[in-house]
């Protein structure tokens, strides 16, 4: 075989992985919402993370539907060329006369993971357990090293494999793998494209100054339920980020309200 025709054939070779994908379905739960599906879909470029509201939904149905049943608020897109996790912005207090970014972003650093050597089978592939603890939540997740890709849900990044199930002590956010498509040729979804459509030419909100103005509309929400509660009545206030999936941060470790 000519070298023109070899070269040919591992340049046509190397396009076909370069565009396929793979696609993770898990059961899920977020909150005080369960019986929740959420996926990841990523190629060697990016990997787009959200759930959807209807626990029988699969890929498919989802591309079949338009994608009606996406959360469109909790919606992220990492970029493995920079690093950067992008998500939308949705909480921001009122009374702010500047516009506000449609995006935030950080860099993601892998996480301090701790690998055991306790592993087990899910769907047919060998998982390890690992533990992290991550802005305020201990998690424990099973990986894969089978699939020779690193994926993960969220923003749980540092392992060598693909995350297959993942869960914090306190079950606020748990995801179970219940189908992976490898190879798969489906297409990003255009209505998730679109919400990322612009954050190379728009304007971008730091992670830091996104958090600020989150934690401005939750503690004046505490406010208004404290003011309402009838006097005299003791009360321990929490953290105003105790409802989130990222209650303390690196840079202030301690975002409790005295």
């Amino acid at each position: 075989m000519g070298k023109s025709l070899i070269f040919l054939l591992l340049t046509i070779f190397g396009y076909l992985s370069s565009q396929s994908k793979i696609v993770v379905e898990y059961d899920y739960t977020f909150a005080h919402m369960s019986n929740l599906k959420s996926f990841v879909i990523a190629d060697q470029n990016n990997s787009y993370y959200f759930f959807a509201s209807d626990p029988s939904v699969s890929y498919k149905k989802l591309i079949e539907t338009d994608f009606t049943s996406v959360n469109p608020y909790h919606v992220y897109d990492y970029d493995y060329t920079n690093e950067n996790l992008y998500q939308r912005v949705y909480m921001y207090p009122r009374q702010l006369k500047e516009p506000i970014p449609k995006l935030a972003s950080e860099k993601l650093i892998n996480l301090d993971w701790k690998i055991t050597n306790q592993t087990k089978e899910i769907l047919g592939y060998k998982a390890f357990l690992a533990t992290t603890n991550f802005r305020g939540r201990d998690y424990s997740v099973w990986f894969t090293r089978d699939l020779n890709a690193e994926v993960f849900p969220w923003k749980l990044k540092g392992l060598p494999g693909v995350i297959l199930e993942f869960q914090d002590k306190d079950g606020f956010i748990r995801g179970i793998a219940k189908t992976i498509s490898l190879n798969s040729n489906d297409e990003f979804p255009n209505k998730i494209l679109t919400i990322f459509s612009k954050k190379n030419s728009e304007t971008i909100l730091p992670f830091k100054k996104l958090v600020e103005l989150e934690n401005q509309v939750l503690q004046e929400d505490m406010n208004k339920a404290i003011a309402a509660l009838p006097a005299g009545v003791e009360y321990e206030v929490p953290n105003i980020r105790e409802m989130s999936l990222e209650t303390t941060f690196e840079w202030q470790p301690d975002t409790k309200k005295h």
